[in-house]
């Protein structure tokens, strides 16, 4: 995920302060889903309060092109897609997905990282391949709480929490390629071995007619 939580923070928390208005507790719910190629599915849900909603509809919550937009600004390290925001007036909340590709590194021993981008994120262990922590923000005058839940790859095995060279909390665990890419694999390496085949032999029958016509 390289720099996604810091990115996702900064993100949400600029939504967050323009729809901060008076000094209270906000919640944010961030949840990540990542698939067997390293991609992630990223959902965030927030209520507000009466002033908040009113304030952020008149910002963002109404202009979802202009939301789209600063997504995007904000994450630029990553190509981002299928953006759907579902407002909910009733409860003055809404709910954000969108899908971030290559959210996932692979270093050189051949192990999938997810860096956290946290010294001490304290990770509660859900399941096997579910964690989370929370993140607690106090700027603009209120209390941000960030929840955060990632669920790691169905094919995800060996995951250990470890830190990285600066110090930082990430996920490491090992990882086969799905069967259908592996197969696209092999076809097209098929494909390739086949064509260089065919161009060895025509360039064996050129030169075999060729020292003819000279002989």
């Amino acid at each position: 995920m390289r720099t996604l939580y810091i990115q996702l923070m900064s993100l949400f928390l600029f939504i967050f302060a323009l729809s901060e208005s008076n000094a209270q507790q906000s919640q944010q719910n961030i949840e990540m889903t990542i698939d067997n190629v390293g991609n992630a599915k990223i959902e965030v849900k927030m209520t507000m309060t009466a002033q908040q909603w009113q304030n952020w509809n008149a910002t963002l919550g109404n202009n979802p092109a202009a939301l789209k937009r600063d997504i995007e600004r904000g994450m630029q390290a990553y190509f981002l897609d299928d953006f759907n925001l579902e407002k909910d007036e009733m409860n003055r909340s809404f709910k954000l997905r969108f899908n971030a590709y290559g959210v996932c590194e692979i270093d050189k021993r051949g192990n999938w990282t997810i860096d956290l981008e946290q010294e001490n994120a304290q990770l509660t262990k859900l399941t096997e391949s579910k964690y989370m922590f929370v993140s607690s923000l106090a700027e603009f005058g209120g209390q941000l709480q960030q929840n955060y839940v990632i669920n790691l790859p169905e094919r995800a095995k060996d995951i250990e929490v470890d830190k990285n060279a600066y110090g930082r909390e990430i996920f490491k665990f090992k990882m086969n390629a799905p069967s259908s890419m592996q197969a696209g694999i092999g076809g097209i390496m098929k494909w390739i071995g086949l064509f260089l085949t065919i161009v060895g032999l025509l360039w064996i029958i050129k030169n075999s007619v060729k020292g003819k016509l000279v002989s």
